[in-house]
């Protein structure tokens, strides 16, 4: 078990052996192996297991070597995902690290040199009490320093697709938008941005003034949106772009579209959620119910940055 983690220019990704982390670790290594980038993969065991079966609990109390058995499965365990791996991209650049820690932690912190951090995620189906409270990825996401990439059970990988990029006027947007753009470009695929708003009540009492208002305000944020991307279309003028400007929620708009998209793309300010497009409680609803893979950037992001 190695302490000292080398995750700088890497793709980092998360896995416990479970389908839904090798759901992920594949689409990371898929991503490793078109960039040419190493890739790093985590198990992340707690550094104060605590078993609740009997038979554990005896044995750590009789002297047993339940430590060493628990340290001796992850390492089994990851050397058949690394051995999965080989086997499937035989040129990849591909190691893999048992270390001690809270996951949500370790791959967060990974998040500040990485390449990008890949996260597996309970999608649709997650129960209620899941989508509320939240697991790993959802903190992982919140916390991280750098993009961050969620897999969830339903994702279905669309090459093909657009990707599909948030917009408002921050900061933070614009560093999604520079990353989707790239992302774009690699893949040869069009680039969809999308503003939702939302700023009251459409009814038959105020009819005649929303006629004239949703024209004004749409003409508004489409201007606003062509600014933020002007820089991309000027760096990338072969990727065909198209803004849509929607009424409604954003998380809405955003998990519909991802319905026919290969990626959707969302900055982030930091630990406070999505800057204006996305806050709080949003950002899980799109985290979770995306049908695409979700992409969470930070601010600016550096060049040759592309998934």
């Amino acid at each position: 078990m190695t302490a000292e983690l080398q995750t700088a220019g890497r793709i980092v990704v998360g896995t416990d052996g479970s389908e839904r982390a090798n759901k992920a670790v594949d689409w990371a290594a898929e991503r490793a192996q078109i960039r040419g980038i190493p890739l790093l993969v985590l198990d992340v065991i707690a550094e104060v297991p605590l078993p609740s079966r009997t038979h554990a609990l005896k044995a750590m109390a009789s002297g047993g070597d339940f430590l060493e058995q628990y340290n001796a499965r992850a390492e089994k365990r990851l050397d058949k995902v690394l051995t999965q791996l080989k086997e499937k991209h035989p040129d990849l650049d591909v190691e893999g690290q048992v270390v001690r820690g809270n996951p949500s932690a370790v791959l967060a912190e990974a998040s500040r040199d990485a390449f990008l951090v890949v996260v597996g995620a309970r999608g649709q189906g997650a129960p209620m009490s899941v989508k509320l409270l939240g697991g790993v990825s959802d903190a992982v996401a919140t916390h991280s320093h750098g993009p961050i990439a969620v897999i969830t059970d339903e994702s279905i990988e669309n090459p093909g697709g657009p990707v599909v990029v948030g917009v408002d006027e921050s900061a933070a947007a614009k560093g999604a938008i520079d990353f989707a753009f790239e992302t774009a470009h690699v893949r040869k695929v069009p680039l969809i941005a999308i503003n939702a708003w939302d700023f009251g009540a459409y009814d038959a009492y105020n009819a005649d003034v929303w006629e004239y208002s949703i024209d004004e305000i749409t003409a508004g944020l489409t201007e606003m949106v062509n600014k933020q991307l002007a820089d991309g279309k000027a760096k990338f003028p072969e990727v065909p772009t198209e803004v849509r400007v929607v009424r409604g929620r954003a998380e809405v708009a955003l998990v519909d579209e991802s319905k026919k998209a290969g990626l959707v793309v969302v900055g982030s300010r930091g630990r406070g959620g999505f800057a204006g497009l996305l806050l709080g409680s949003t950002s899980k609803h799109v985290l979770r119910e995306a049908h695409c893979p979700v992409i969470v950037t930070r601010g600016e992001v550096p060049t040759e940055t592309t998934i």
